[in-house]
C-alpha cells in the first residue's frame, strides 16, 4: 500500500467532508494524491476483490466506497 493510499484512508476516516466529496466527486477528491492506477481503480470501484488484491482491509475502506443503488450512504445498517 502506497503512502498516498494510507493518507487517503486516514483522511477519510477522520474527515466527514472529505468522505462526502469522495462520494459525490471522487475524481476531484483523489486528484491531489499520487495513487497508483490500481489503487485509484479500487477506490473508485468499491470492488472488494480489487481492495483485497491491494491488501486493503475492507473495514478500512467501507466508509469511502462509492454508494450503491441498494443502500444510500446516509442510511445506517439495520441491526436485526
Amino acid at each position: 500500500m502506497s503512502d498516498a493510499l494510507t493518507l487517503v484512508l486516514e483522511r477519510a476516516s477522520m474527515d466527514a467532508s472529505f468522505r462526502a466529496q469522495l462520494s459525490s466527486d471522487p475524481e476531484t477528491a483523489l486528484a491531489g494524491y499520487a495513487l497508483t492506477p490500481e489503487e485509484r481503480a479500487a477506490l473508485l470501484s468499491g470492488d472488494s476483490h480489487q481492495s483485497d488484491e491491494l491488501g486493503l482491509d475492507t473495514r478500512s475502506t467501507k466508509d469511502i466506497a462509492p454508494p450503491t443503488t441498494d443502500t444510500p450512504w446516509d442510511t445506517p445498517p439495520l441491526i436485526t
